[in-house]
C-alpha cells in the first residue's frame, strides 16, 4: 500500500529517450470505480504548456524514485484529484466529524484507490497517530465530504 503524497513531485522519465519530462503535480482518479486515471505532469520546459495530462495506460511503473512512461499520448483524463480531496471533512454515520482527509491510499501498482488517511489535527496526530478508513467502510462521499460507518475507523 502506498500514499499518493509519496508519488507527487516524483520525476517523470520517458523510457524511450531517457529524458525527464517533468514532475508529477497531481494524481487523478475515478471516484466511481476507485481506479487511478492518470497524473498531471508539470513540465520542465518554459517553451511549452506547463501542464500535461498523462493517462494511466501510458505509465509503465510508479517507482520509489521516479515514474516511468513509454510512448505518452497526452490523452485527456478526468476525475477527482488528490490535491482537491486532501483536507475534505470526514463524518461518521451519526454526523460527528472524525477529521479531515490527510492522504489517499493506493495499491502498490497505483491502479486502485484503497482508502483514506484521516487526520484529527496536529496534536491528536502526534499523540495517537493518523487513522485509516478503507473503501468498505465508506458509506458515501461527495466532492467535499466523506461519510464513514458508525464512527469506528479501521
Amino acid at each position: 500500500m502506498r500514499r499518493m503524497r509519496d508519488i507527487v513531485r516524483l520525476p517523470v522519465i520517458d523510457l524511450n529517450s531517457g529524458e525527464r519530462l517533468g514532475w508529477v503535480k497531481d494524481i487523478i482518479y475515478n471516484e466511481k470505480d476507485n481506479t487511478v486515471s492518470g497524473v498531471i505532469v508539470e513540465k520542465d520546459s518554459l517553451l511549452t504548456h506547463p501542464l500535461e495530462d498523462m493517462s494511466r495506460d501510458d505509465i509503465v511503473s510508479f517507482g520509489k524514485d521516479s515514474l516511468a512512461v513509454k510512448n505518452p499520448e497526452g490523452k485527456k483524463i478526468s476525475g477527482a484529484s488528490w490535491s482537491q480531496k486532501v483536507g475534505n471533512k470526514v463524518f461518521n454515520g451519526e454526523g460527528d466529524i472524525k477529521g479531515t482527509i490527510g492522504d489517499i491510499y493506493v495499491d502498490n501498482t497505483v491502479q486502485k484507490v484503497l482508502g483514506y488517511e484521516i487526520s484529527d489535527g496536529l496534536f491528536a496526530d502526534l499523540v495517537k497517530g493518523r487513522e485509516a478508513v478503507f473503501e468498505e467502510n465508506i458509506l458515501c462521499e461527495s466532492q467535499d465530504v466523506v461519510v464513514i460507518e458508525g464512527g469506528s475507523l479501521s
